[in-house]
């Protein structure tokens, strides 16, 4: 059990470990359990795979209950929902296309590797894992086998509910370890082969040396492309085609994209819904003055402001509030009032203010007994006996019943802003307010608590407040107006090119996402509008949607496909201003050339229409020059001043800016000495630098079969 209690204490790092592996252990038996089912729809498709929804929903819920766990129970954000399936995603993807790889050269993890590297224990999932040995920090293999011999041997008659749920929780989260662990020495397998198939040689190296060691100084001539004025080009479109297929491989897409435009209406409290609601908090700062039970009242006032009994300083209190309080009278109501910053209609009352505490340290006795005059009797005698200081021993006496005497620390921090009322209340009142060395003795609920306060910190000012703070809202009839409004609209404009020619001039606004991608969770980041995004992958160019209720019950929106780009090579016409430019600098360059036949010196080119002079200093042949001139980086006027010899003449060179003419006025070399050796280690460094699982993934995605249609289900 002593195994059991230290992963309990250190149950924080099972969130390290579990972002850090992504659960492989999910896609670990990927063999077993995605195989393709009748009668399913599929999620996916991973190199032929089909991933059906019900399995990979599987998945899902199990890394959710995992995260859930770890973090106490604690239920997930949506943000935090989206993120784990697509970590999931990713990573069943991830480990797919690496096992398939694996499997074609045989390479596999056995067992005996597998226990190696737990033996070693400095894989970081280890290092990180709640197996972890306290006095060292290091990674403990005897511990982790002391806890699994004692989950094999657990009885289910012998133990608790409680203890056999978590052993059962704490083996699930080392399965996810150890099957993420052998996924992680199967992609470095894979990666090491693929490294070590990196070769080099000596001419290279001796190439590469003297390409960063040595360097030039080169005077140049330029033409920029922007000399000549673009009216006296002209650009066809097969000249645009001829710039497309050069560097056609640039224009390709894995999955398709759509671009839309929406219209978001944001509905916001109108003026009479604020009246109504400033009307409301002025009632209710009546009944602050004289309600007996304050707490009922703020309740029932529906505040963003807990009530509490104890009192909280001022980081527990709002900002306006604080702000206002030296404007309020003891006893007295302030406001009502309205508050810009967070947009509410605010009262308050502060009913007593007091020096106390920021931190408390203390320890405590617990004494209950079935009968409860004896409990009385046996409270009195410890409390007593301790009070007098005479034979008594709070550490003896705690142990003799069964507690820790350990002291603990308890700030503000840990309960302001929490509603806090009846023995809770009593219990932190009574604590912040002893003084250090002072021994107290309270019930609650019929258990008799002996405190004693060891040290204080941090006197602050700390204030009993009843506050009334109400966030403007809109009416049912604010929001049925805007979505009649809306809805008019969309009735009177059918198509994208009507909306788009009549939502100005109707009060609404179009806002566009050029390529939207089904593996977004949201629509121009609002949230809720997963059912907006199902629907524009499923609609046809120009269709305009119905209105979609979105973000927290406040948003209303309306989605137009303005266009479908499919998967694989996108059509010219989407990069055409784009491709334009390239192809108008082309037809500049060759004009450029034409009038530049008869150039044989640098003074010709100097008497070129539109040229500029200038020396570069120091160009290093193995890093593009930038030319202020143009301005424009240039790699072909490092690559021709690396071929030219001192004084020689490089002739016309195109380069992005502009046509180029060279001459090497001093070569130089640098300090650094040829080591051929070190020079080869370097440049397999170089070649292996980007060879790591994740662009090794990336690499089998574009050539892999991948369909990811998550978008429809999730």
């Amino acid at each position: 059990m002593s195994t059991l209690q230290s992963i309990r204490k250190h149950g924080a790092f099972l969130v390290i470990v579990i972002g850090l592996a992504l659960f492989a252990f999910i896609a670990g038996d990927a063999a077993k359990v995605l195989q393709p089912h009748q009668n399913t729809q599929n999620v996916g498709i991973i190199n032929g795979k089909k991933i059906d929804a019900q399995s990979f929903q599987k998945l899902v819920e199990e890394y959710s209950q995992a995260i859930s766990f770890v973090r106490g129970g604690q239920s997930l954000t949506e943000e935090e929902n989206a993120q784990i399936k697509d970590e999931v995603w990713n990573t069943l993807v991830s480990n797919t296309l690496i096992e398939t790889e694996a499997a074609k050269l045989g390479l596999t993890v056995t067992t005996a590797e597998l226990q190696a590297v737990i033996e070693e224990g400095t894989d970081p999932l280890l290092i990180q894992s709640a197996f972890r040995d306290q006095a060292t920090g290091k990674f403990s293999s005897s511990m982790l086998m002391n806890f699994l011999a004692q989950y094999a041997e657990l009885d289910a008659n012998m133990a608790s509910a409680e203890e056999i749920d978590y052993f059962n929780q704490v083996y699930t989260y080392w399965k996810f370890i150890e099957s993420n662990l052998k996924s992680s020495l199967l992609a470095q397998k894979y990666e090491a082969l693929i490294a070590a198939a990196q070769l080099t040689n000596p001419v290279a190296a001796e190439y590469t040396f003297n390409a960063r060691n040595n360097h030039a100084e080169v005077a140049y001539v330029v033409v920029p492309f922007n000399s000549v004025a673009d009216s006296l080009v002209k650009v066809t479109t097969s000249d645009i085609k001829k710039v497309y297929d050069a560097k056609k491989e640039l224009y390709k897409q894995p999955a398709e994209t759509r671009a839309v435009k929406y219209i978001d209406v944001v509905v916001t409290p109108s003026q009479a819904d604020r009246d109504e609601l400033n009307k409301e908090v002025a009632e209710y700062a009546e009944q602050l003055a004289t309600a007996e039970d304050l707490g009922a009242l703020v309740r029932l006032a529906n505040s963003a402001v807990a009530y509490s009994e104890v009192p909280v300083s001022a980081a527990g209190l709002p900002e306006d509030v604080v702000a206002n309080i030296a404007n309020a009278a003891a006893g007295t109501v302030y406001g009502p009032y309205y508050n810009q910053a967070d947009d509410t209609y605010n009262a308050f009352r502060i009913l007593a203010t007091a020096q106390l505490p920021d931190s408390v340290q203390f320890r405590q006795l617990q004494i209950a007994d079935a009968d409860a005059e004896r409990t009385a009797f046996l409270a009195d005698s410890v409390f007593n006996a301790l009070k007098a200081k005479k034979s008594a021993n709070f550490a003896e006496i705690a142990e003799a019943f069964g507690q820790t005497s350990e002291p603990a620390w308890i700030a503000s921090a840990h309960y302001e802003g929490a509603s806090i009322t009846g023995d809770n209340a009593l219990y932190l009142n009574t604590i912040f307010g002893m003084k250090k060395g002072e021994l107290k003795k309270i019930n609650l609920g019929g258990v008799e608590l002996i405190i004693e306060v060891l040290d204080t910190k941090n006197p602050v000012e700390k204030y009993t407040a009843a506050v009334i703070k109400r966030p403007a809202y809109f009416s049912n009839e604010t929001y049925a107006e805007a979505y009649n409004k809306l809805s008019a609209f969309v009735a009177d404009n059918q198509t994208l090119a009507e909306m788009e020619a009549n939502a100005e001039e109707a009060g609404f606004r179009l806002y566009p996402i050029a390529e939207l991608n089904n593996t977004a969770h949201t629509i121009g980041g609002v949230k809720g509008t997963r059912e907006a995004l199902r629907w524009a992958f499923g609609a046809e160019k120009g269709e305009v949607s119905h209105i979609f209720e979105a973000g927290a019950n406040d948003h209303l929106m309306v989605v137009a496909v303005a266009d479908i780009h499919k998967a694989g090579y996108r059509p010219v016409a989407d990069f055409a201003a784009l491709l334009e430019i390239q192809a108008l600098n082309d037809k500049k360059a060759d004009q450029i050339l034409a009038n530049a036949k008869g150039v044989k010196s640098m003074e010709d080119a100097l008497a070129l229409a539109g040229a500029k002079a200038d020396t570069l200093r120091r160009v290093n042949y193995s890093s593009a020059a930038y030319v202020s001139k143009v301005p424009a980086s240039e790699p072909v006027v490092s690559g021709a001043a690396a071929g030219l010899e001192e004084g020689e003449f490089s002739g016309a060179i195109k380069g992005n800016g502009g046509i180029y003419y060279l001459q090497v006025i001093k070569k130089n070399a640098g300090a650094a000495k040829y080591d051929a050796e070190a020079e080869q280690a370097t440049l397999k460094t170089a070649a292996t630098r980007n060879i790591n699982a994740s662009n090794i993934v990336n690499e089998l995605y574009r050539k892999g079969n991948i369909e990811d249609n998550r978008y429809l289900f999730f």
